[in-house]
């Protein structure tokens, strides 16, 4: 987890191939349903270009999808999961009722290098969710609704915290140190 811009993506895939593990972006996984014809897609194409968030049945929805097909041995990494408080308890709940451990990394950078990062990835990708007004939105969502949920984590003593001010390999190596991982 962590404020858009601050590299969940990047360190999500990182680290999904450093342990074998199955790749989970709840946001690309929007992007693909942003991209059919259907009715829900344009929807959701809607709510992910100004910069929102879907609303929590449908973050639940996917997350609980994905977890309920998983064998207790399966390895994955989510990314972009539980950034809603209740999307945080349900992702505890789930987790707790399949007897499945989980960690979560809070990849924290400061707001003045986030704007800088994702202005930049908006002229170099172009996304929609990175423009100006979009990424003022993105940052209020995240004070609002993912701050909270960190917060919960913390509480269920399930959260680490790692720097994102580093550069991309010296983040990952945080992350593999807090984890305990080679």
């Amino acid at each position: 987890m962590g404020p858009p811009g601050s590299g969940k993506g990047t360190q999500g895939k990182l680290l999904a191939e450093k342990i074998g593990a199955e790749l989970y972006s709840t946001g690309n996984r929007l992007r693909e349903i942003a991209e059919h014809g259907s009715y829900f897609g344009k929807r959701t194409k809607e709510v992910i270009d100004a910069g929102d968030l879907m609303p929590e049945w449908v973050s639940i929805y996917l997350f609980e999808d994905k977890l309920i097909g998983l064998e207790p041995d399966d390895k994955i990494v989510f990314d972009g999961s539980g950034r809603k408080i209740l999307e945080a308890q349900k992702f505890d709940e789930v987790h707790e009722w399949l007897r499945r451990p989980y960690i979560v990394v809070y990849i924290h950078v400061g707001e003045d290098e986030l704007h800088e990062r994702l202005l930049n990835r908006q002229e170099k990708e172009g996304r929609a969710d990175d423009d100006a007004k979009a990424v003022t939105l993105r940052f209020q969502k995240f004070h609002e609704h993912t701050l909270p949920s960190i917060e919960f984590f913390r509480s269920k003593e399930k959260l680490v915290e790692v720097n994102g001010e580093q550069p991309i390999e010296d983040v990952h190596q945080a992350i593999l140190k807090i984890l305990t991982l080679p």
